[in-house]
């Protein structure tokens, strides 16, 4: 009689493999889905240079280049207007006495004149005496757009 719970037993458990089986294939294909979904947005992101999140990583971008020692690629990130009347070596001396240390994005507001950043901006002073004062402060900078991408605009030139 052991033989008649014997096929039974062997019948749930073929059930129990067969819905494992389903829920591990729904799984992959949730994920198949998710990567194709963030393969996209990657994909159109270099179209959507408009948006807030775009002026958000061209204004840190712009940052790390220029803590970097990198002047010539922040140059590049200046409005055409600011190209015309400085040239890179101006533009490497711009900042004076002032040494940056770190600079992060806080917030990016998009309006009808292109885009505001704030930004927390650490620095020194390369001064005998103040080389040790390090001050934070939070600085709002003009972002405008100009052939298709974000361009700083010069804090000296009002905005």
């Amino acid at each position: 009689m052991e033989s008649g719970r014997g096929p039974v037993g062997m019948a749930s458990s073929a059930v129990g493999t067969k819905s494992r089986a389903g829920s591990i294939g729904a799984a992959a294909a949730l994920l198949a889905i998710l990567a194709l979904g963030f393969a996209w947005y990657e994909a159109i992101w270099p179209l959507n240079q408009q948006s807030s999140k775009a002026l958000a990583r061209r204004a840190q971008s712009f940052w790390d280049m220029r803590l970097s020692g990198d002047s010539m690629g922040a140059y590049d990130y200046m409005t055409e207007a600011y190209r015309r009347r400085v040239d890179p070596a101006g533009f490497a001396r711009s900042g004076g006495i002032v040494v940056w240390t770190k600079a992060a994005v806080k917030d990016v507001q998009l309006d009808d004149k292109g885009g505001l950043v704030d930004l927390d901006i650490t620095y020194k002073i390369a001064k005998p005496g103040l080389t040790d004062l390090v001050t934070t402060n939070t600085v709002r900078e003009r972002w405008i757009l100009e052939n298709g991408g974000w361009y700083r605009w010069p804090p000296e030139m009002g905005g």
